[in-house]
């Protein structure tokens, strides 16, 4: 007998496959259909595909705008699984009640740091090219390698020191001395200092940095806010780590300063337009490292991740109450499709 509530898993390569636990239950009070939607699928596709569906466990991709929203008549709650929901029109999910909701900044944050400063050190001490040397058999060509940098001493800027970019911190500061600036314009200078940082302006983090990692939201402030101007604004040699979202950078600008020589290495776990094939102009662009965006991909990390989501629908469909975390500020829960069908 078919159970009321429908969750579609949507583009999900990873929800309760490591953690079947998650899947199971679910099931016990919902049917599940996983679903893979292209992001140039039009609304139609959208609507095809989530007929029916009460909640949605949503990944990085695709893009619920506005037109796709408005087709899903039954849509209680978008849960994203992740932090950010930036492909997620949350003002129209407000206005027509539907409850977005995500995971919480703690469940990732360790996680998703140790995976920054990885990368970091990867583009800094050339690790994935020395591991390449080494496999060509041409151990000797290491001292024609460029000579790595050292943390310790080093400048290191973070754009945003929210709960990832202060676990950064924390770890540059005290675990390799090095010295941490930020560029954060809602966080005060007394906050920073006490999340293991110093405060500056964006124009003086582009000026000072040997590396610069990226550790904030994609929102029209920062969308394309690195680009050939602050690029060149930048020091020679300049290091940047991104674990955020590729659209903060112009793509064709980042690729001239790397090819150039202005930039030192590009260390991402985050592209524009993921997931990308082998072709992808970044894989063949000099000192760039790419990885397919894993800083969630812990055990810790995701089998919160997962933990959340379930409870989420839980929340929703059993104890007929709200979901943790709300991303959608803006909605008025009591009146929400969340209440209406509760009725």
């Amino acid at each position: 007998m078919s159970k009321k509530i429908l969750i579609a898993i949507v583009n999900s390569s990873s929800f309760g496959v490591s953690f079947p636990e998650h899947l199971r239950a679910l099931e016990k009070f919902a049917d599940l259909v996983r679903v893979d939607i292209p992001n140039n699928a039009p609304a139609a596709v959208f609507h095809e595909k989530l007929a029916g569906a009460d909640g949605i466990i949503a990944s990085v991709t695709p893009v619920y705008t506005r037109e796709v929203l408005l087709g899903l008549p039954k849509l209680q709650l978008l849960a994203r699984h992740g932090v950010g929901c930036d492909n997620v029109d949350l003002a129209t999910c407000a206005e027509l009640g539907i409850a977005v909701s995500k995971v919480g900044p703690e469940i990732e944050r360790e996680s998703v740091a140790q995976m920054a400063v990885g990368l970091m050190n990867a583009s800094a001490r050339r690790i994935c090219e020395g591991a390449d040397v080494v496999k060509a058999g041409q151990w000797a060509k290491r001292a024609k390698l460029a000579l790595g940098v050292d943390f310790k001493g080093a400048t290191i800027g973070l754009i945003g020191i929210g709960a990832i970019g202060k676990t950064v911190a924390r770890i540059l500061t005290l675990g390799f001395q090095a010295k941490v600036i930020a560029y954060d314009p809602y966080v005060s200078a007394e906050e920073v200092a006490a999340r293991h940082a110093t405060k500056v302006t964006f124009d003086e983090l582009l000026a000072q940095s040997a590396i610069i990692t990226l550790h904030c939201p994609l929102t029209k402030e920062t969308s394309r806010m690195l680009c050939a101007p602050q690029l060149a604004a930048m020091n020679p040699g300049t290091i940047l780590m991104n674990t955020y979202r590729g659209e903060i950078f112009n793509q064709t600008d980042l690729i001239a300063a790397l090819e150039s020589g202005k930039l030192n290495g590009y260390a991402t776990d985050v592209v524009e337009g993921e997931p990308i094939g082998g072709d992808h102009v970044l894989l063949s662009t000099k000192n760039v490292i790419v990885t397919p965006h894993l800083g969630g991909y812990s055990v810790v990390s995701l089998g919160g991740m997962g933990q959340t989501m379930v409870d989420d629908m839980r929340r929703v469909f059993v104890e007929k109450g709200f979901p943790g975390v709300i991303a959608n500020t803006a909605i008025d829960l009591a009146t929400s499709r969340i209440a209406r069908f509760q009725q």
